[in-house]
């Protein structure tokens, strides 16, 4: 089943709106859990009004008496011919932390088991463990590997001790997933093999002062870097034997791909019934496959992150162009169409809302993209490659809410952004996240 959307991470709460069971890579919230697309008016965080049905129908039904998109859509000013939006945010705003004081993202169990269970991720993975061990003239047992962020299932480590390895070690700082890990790695009769080390990467060194041959590092969120993989992959060198060896990491190299979009909900629900100010900057996560969510523009590359050639400057500051794709816009508002006919719109109904939804910018959309081998064959892409398309993943596409409306485009707009990311190389110290961008009307 199609879904329109997933969840709004907020600093407060998640309001989830999806129609089917969601497989996201979703942290763990505190415990304010909206499952309405409702405001609990004892919660001034959510931006939704009360009362609003959750059903894809009657949301759409809703637009039609509660916001007129042709009207309410920012107008661009005369002199300057453009419009300004932007957002920031935190990568842990919102999160608990398991131990008071540090924040950190993870997972609870659910997060842990579709990250398993991605048939667009863990294969490759495997494919990778197999290969590197196998790469070496003394075989998979003459093999030291190191499993960063092992998770509750122990899934990679395990995965190199039944391919073979001599030795692995996992590290995992959640307790209640150590005692998980240790209990399935005793289960399946490889505790001699496999280590349990609890604790924070940067805060322990390997027994007897060991380095791995080569190091597993699923530790990838949405933004490649918001789960605190670029502060963990430079302090982890000094538990690598070569660091310098792109062979030595899986993955080898991380990216973060962007583009505009629209997201139908935005245009849905609008001021002053609905308030997407109080996100306080955080962004929407959605499911790479729904189509709640368009893209206007070819991707670009906008975070790419060698593990073998790390540097401690974490500044990431890039300035893009983007142009409106005519053809994209067509293409979105024949398949919103067709969504909001099956919602058994008006032909007159669905024609009006797609092509508003369709022809206009709610903020630059990020998602992953995974180089997990050495030679960079071996691939993980959270959406389509190379044109953003929709595609399964448990990771998601992160979509701020740059204006308070959406803002209206056409085919040849230009849409100038400065991004300004600060991926600390504290591991303690959360990645911060701001996007400016300046659309200019053709």
């Amino acid at each position: 089943m199609k879904t329109f959307v997933t969840c709004i991470l907020c600093a407060t709460a998640v309001q989830s709106f999806s129609l089917a069971p969601s497989t996201s890579r979703l942290p763990r919230v505190k415990s304010e859990l909206y499952a309405s697309l409702t405001n609990d008016e004892s919660n001034s965080s959510s931006p939704f009004p009360p009362n609003q049905s959750t059903t894809r129908r009657s949301a759409l039904q809703t637009f039609l008496t509660v916001a007129t998109v042709s009207s309410t859509l920012p107008a661009f000013a005369d002199e300057a011919n453009s419009i300004h939006i932007s957002a920031q945010w935190s990568a842990v705003d919102g999160l608990n932390s398991l131990d008071e004081g540090k924040k950190f993202v993870s997972f609870d169990t659910s997060a842990y088991r579709a990250m398993m269970d991605d048939p667009a991720r863990t294969p490759f993975f495997e494919k990778a463990i197999i290969e590197r061990l196998n790469s070496v003239p003394g075989g998979p047992e003459s093999q030291t590997v190191l499993d960063l962020g092992t998770g509750p299932f122990a899934l990679f480590a395990i995965i190199a001790a039944q391919a073979g390895a001599g030795k692995v070690y996992a590290i995992e700082a959640n307790r209640e997933a150590v005692i998980s890990a240790r209990a399935n790695i005793k289960k399946l009769g490889f505790e001699d093999i496999i280590e349990v080390i609890e604790g924070f990467s940067n805060e322990i060194t390997l027994p007897n002062n060991d380095k791995a041959d080569f190091a597993v590092a699923e530790i990838i969120g949405s933004v490649a870097t918001e789960e605190g993989a670029y502060a963990t992959i430079l302090d982890a060198q000094r538990l690598v034997k070569d660091p310098s060896n792109k062979a030595n990491w899986i993955p080898s190299r991380v990216q973060t791909y962007a583009a505009p979009a629209s997201y139908t909900l935005h245009n849905l629900f609008q001021p002053p019934a609905f308030d997407w100010t109080k996100l306080n900057g955080e962004p929407v996560r959605f499911n790479c496959r729904d189509e709640g969510l368009q893209l206007l523009s070819n991707p670009v590359l906008v975070e790419d992150v060698c593990f073998a050639d790390i540097k401690a400057n974490s500044k990431i500051e890039k300035n893009l162009k983007f142009v409106v794709d005519g053809e994209r816009i067509e293409d979105n508002t024949s398949s919103l169409y067709e969504e909001f006919r099956r919602a058994r719109l008006s032909k007159k109904e669905a024609e009006s809302m797609a092509k508003t939804t369709a022809s206009s910018v709610t903020g630059i959309a990020l998602w992953p993209r995974l180089l997990l081998d050495g030679g960079e064959t071996i691939q993980v892409n959270s959406r389509k490659f190379p044109d953003g398309g929709h595609q399964k993943s448990h990771w998601q596409t992160v979509l701020p809410i740059m204006n308070d409306l959406p803002v209206p485009v056409k085919a040849g707009d230009e849409i100038n952004v400065d991004l300004n990311f600060d991926v600390s190389p504290d591991v303690l110290k959360p990645p911060s996240y701001r996007i400016d961008a300046d659309i200019i009307s053709k």
